[in-house]
């Protein structure tokens, strides 16, 4: 039982850091086109520097399903109920955000049956759904994932998947391809799921030698940061290539996890990762929401440099209380029309404190 809650709060713990750089990428954005830079420009850093944020959340997904393997209350919880319910969620999410599209930027978003039903169900109704679409394809393909037992399956697996990334990526294959071009197809992302499954079936392993070595993460993390800054200044880009994000999200996975055994001795900062780690489900669906109303309602004076960190404040801040209040919504509607959930949640409650 204590293994498996450490292992929990460190998924948390990556989730949090995840969040909080997509949000901080995203407003930055903000920032940017406020002070009217290259929209060219700023536009392919954003969605360069998402792309780190969307595979470590996949690599999460992949240790949070992996870790969980075997245990018959997790599968009970992802059974075909709570799958149902995910699917539905994404489906009224991206309604939502393709009326608010149509309704307050006058975008026609209707295209035909064919191509609006293809981008709905590829998660293009909003620039961070994608994501939602990929985990729902990878939720099909986890049953037979999780036949793999071996060492040496799990490395043919990572190396499969690994070249199925490069290949995907490759400009000659999406180039009048309008499928593989679809930045919501699982395959472009299998590798850091796959990667996210061997770290949990090392987990032990993994956590032994963080311990021992944990200052490295820090000393990994700021020169990783060093040289995408040196490389950003020398060609005026962050990814170096197809092959960029096999090499620098799982070297960023470790560096947070060694990072995550000195946090969790400050114990502020520990509630505060975690506060924003357990609703990190409600915030990915709900910050671009929160971040178009502010850049509508707030005056243009207020998009200065100097305003940045309230800014960012005010959006992370509205994001986890409106991610927290839906999130208590929902479980009080579920305990009224269901009293043994209630009771249940009361006993996980209970745990938690003895």
């Amino acid at each position: 039982m204590q293994k498996t809650n450490q292992g929990q709060n460190e998924i948390i713990f990556l989730s949090a850091i995840t969040c909080l750089f997509l949000i901080l990428v995203h407003v930055l954005e903000m920032f940017f086109f406020g002070e009217k830079q290259s929209l060219n420009e700023i536009s392919s850093i954003t969605y360069q520097l998402s792309q780190f944020g969307i595979a470590m959340f996949a690599v999460i997904v992949g240790i949070f399903l992996f870790r969980q393997s075997g245990s018959r209350k997790i599968e009970k919880r992802i059974g075909s109920f709570e799958v149902s319910k995910f699917v539905l969620l994404f489906v009224l999410w991206s309604l939502f955000y393709l009326i608010l599209t149509k309704v307050a930027m006058n975008v026609e978003v209707f295209t035909g049956w064919k191509e609006s039903l293809l981008n709905v169900a590829m998660g293009n109704s909003s620039y961070h759904l994608y994501f939602i679409s990929v985990v729902l394809q990878f939720l099909l393909f986890l049953p037979v994932l999780k036949l793999v037992q071996t060492r040496v399956g799990w490395s043919l697996l990572l190396f499969i998947s690994g070249m199925i990334h490069y290949y995907l990526l490759s400009p000659s294959l999406t180039a009048g391809n309008e499928l593989v071009a679809q930045d919501g197809l699982l395959l472009k992302w299998i590798f850091f799921f796959v990667f996210g499954g061997i770290l949990a079936s090392h987990w032990e392993y993994v956590q032994s030698f963080l311990k021992k070595f944990n200052q490295l993460g820090f000393v990994t993390l700021i020169g990783l940061i060093g040289v995408e800054g040196l490389y950003y200044l020398m060609e005026g880009s962050i990814y170096l290539g197809e092959w960029s994000l096999m090499i620098m999200v799982p070297v960023i996975t470790m560096s947070l996890l060694g990072i995550y055994h000195s946090v969790r001795k400050v114990v502020l900062l520990d509630v505060f990762f975690h506060s924003i780690g357990e609703s990190a489900l409600g915030l990915y669906f709900v910050y671009p929401l929160i971040i178009f109303i502010y850049s509508s309602i707030l005056p243009d004076a207020v998009w200065q440099k100097e305003y940045f960190v309230l800014v960012f404040t005010l959006v992370l801040g509205t994001s986890v209380f409106v991610s927290k209040a839906s999130r208590l919504l929902l479980i009080k509607i579920e305990g009224i029309k269901n009293p043994v959930v209630k009771t249940k949640m009361m006993n996980q409650q209970e745990l938690r404190i003895n």
